[in-house]
């Protein structure tokens, strides 16, 4: 079975001084064997709640991939 599941929010300011949100994302696989069930992590990913993928810049700062918008963490 495979699951997306929320990792983290982060509080932004955009270039434009809004407030945004950005949610870290990451999928996981539980496989079932014959040893019992095996929790697999799977690739990670960043979008606003609008739902627009943001690209991770530094530990303060993504991008949004569209616009080129620069999006500033002021809280995680």
């Amino acid at each position: 079975m495979i699951s997306i599941e929320e990792v983290a929010r982060h509080l932004c300011i955009g270039d434009d001084g809004s407030s945004l949100i950005v949610v870290e994302y990451r999928r996981r696989r539980t496989a079932r064997g014959k040893s019992g069930a095996r929790d697999q992590i799977g690739a990670a990913w960043a979008a606003l709640l609008s739902g627009e993928t943001v690209r991770y810049i530094d530990p303060e700062t993504f991008e949004v991939i569209l616009t080129g918008e620069l999006i500033r963490v002021i809280s995680h």
